[in-house]
């Protein structure tokens, strides 16, 4: 009776599809923060940039004039 039981759950496959994915989950996030760790600086600077574009854009349009 028990021998049959672990031989039935020894041959059953069915979790190994969500092992699969969590191993692949796991080595997508691993890139993810790879690439991050990566481009942090380039990020950070590209981000800086944009947050200075719209504060200027935002004082001129609270003055009512460009600043040079």
């Amino acid at each position: 009776m028990m021998m049959g039981i672990l031989k039935e759950l020894w041959r059953d496959e069915s979790g190994a599809s969500a092992v699969e994915y969590a191993l692949i989950a796991g080595l997508m996030a691993a890139a993810l923060v790879a690439v991050i760790a990566t481009f942090k600086d380039s990020l950070t600077n590209l981000f800086n940039t944009i947050a200075g574009k719209i504060n200027e854009a935002q004082s001129e349009i609270q003055t009512g004039h460009s600043n040079p």
